[in-house]
Parts: structure tokens; C-alpha cells; sequence
């Protein structure tokens, strides 16, 4: 948007609901909580009750399909939302929350079963550093816009050197990762190849 029109900065101001996009921090999590890519979920029926409101919430996948034993890498690649709530609720939602938060994470979150389908507000740019850290090897590198400022004679005014903090084990960032290429090459994200 022209700044002339808004000044409100939509990357870092704005919070919107990530949905899917939510997905793999439920599941790197999942990873450092002793599951593997090849651990078996079973994607099946569930109903969950409110007592207090008196309702019933029964998540269902897209095409309202369940597709029995699902191997944590098809239920990433396949973006499926009961194999992801039966993850969270295995690990626990407060693991996810603190685990997220260590991937720089700072929005508030929803201490309920819907954040594994991505229901609590961030910014763009939370999320977007929180995956970077699968690609910096498990590190979270505080983001800058400028890296330095030069005078017209060339002398170096001020410059950045970001800092980083190791959050998640490499091991993990590159299993995830690979994963999350799998989702390009076989699953929902396949129109980004």
C-alpha cells in the first residue's frame, strides 16, 4: 500500500489468522517431543465436547475425507487438520505455545485445540521469521531492514550485525525442512514448483 494512503504497516502490525500456515510449528514441535517423520497418526472421526457451552466441535479435513494410518510427513504434506489436532493434543497445547514463542512467536495465542489449524492471530512477520529458523539451522536471527548506512564519502555511519540465539536443534530444522519440501513436491504447496 502507498504510505501516502495508510500508514499502517500490514507486515508487522497486522494480525491475521495463519490456518495451515500454523501447521508446521505444531509439527516441528511434535518432532522435538520424540515423533519422526515416519510416525503413524490415525486420521479418524473425532468429537470433541464443551460442557460449559454445551456444543460439540468435530474438525474434519478437507474434502471431509479420513484416510486411517497417516505417517507424520502426509499428514504436513497433505495438510491434515485432525492428524495435526491429534498431534497437538498428544504434546499439549501449552508445549506448542511455548514452543512457538521460542520461534519468535509473540501474538497472543488461544490455549485450545484450534491453534493446530492456525486460529490465533500473528503478523506476517512472526511467522515468517519463525520459518526461518528451520532454514538458519535452528537459529532465530532478529530481522533488520537496513544493514548499513554510508556517508557519500563512503565511511560506514552505522551497521547492523544481527544477533541469533539457537532455539530448536539443526537436526530438527533440517528434518523440517526437508518435510516442508515434501510439501511442494507431493502435497498441497505443489503448485509452487
Amino acid at each position: 500500500r502507498d504510505f501516502k494512503e495508510s500508514q499502517f504497516n500490514r507486515a508487522i502490525q497486522s494480525r491475521r489468522q495463519p490456518g495451515s500456515a500454523f501447521k508446521p510449528i505444531v509439527y516441528a514441535a511434535a518432532l522435538d517431543a520424540g515423533y519422526t517423520p515416519a510416525t503413524v497418526i490415525i486420521d479418524s472421526p473425532i468429537v470433541y465436547k464443551d460442557e460449559e457451552l454445551d456444543s460439540k466441535w468435530k474438525p474434519k479435513n478437507y474434502g471431509e475425507k479420513f484416510y486411517g494410518p497417516t505417517l507424520l510427513r502426509q499428514g504436513l504434506a497433505k495438510s491434515r487438520n485432525v492428524v495435526t489436532i491429534k498431534i497437538l493434543q498428544d504434546i499439549g497445547i501449552d508445549y506448542v505455545i511455548d514452543y512457538a514463542r521460542k520461534l519468535g512467536i509473540t501474538s497472543n495465542m488461544n490455549r485450545d485445540l484450534s491453534i493446530a489449524l492456525g486460529s490465533s492471530g500473528v503478523s506476517l512477520l512472526e511467522l515468517v521469521n519463525a520459518y526461518s529458523v528451520f532454514n538458519n539451522h535452528g537459529y532465530l536471527i532478529e530481522p533488520y531492514f537496513v544493514t548499513k548506512v554510508v556517508d557519500r564519502e563512503g565511511n560506514v555511519l552505522e551497521e547492523y550485525i544481527p544477533g541469533k540465539e539457537k532455539v530448536i536443534e539443526k537436526s530438527t530444522a533440517y528434518i523440517m525442512t526437508h518435510l516442508l519440501e515434501g510439501v511442494v513436491q507431493n502435497g498441497t504447496g505443489w503448485r509452487a514448483k
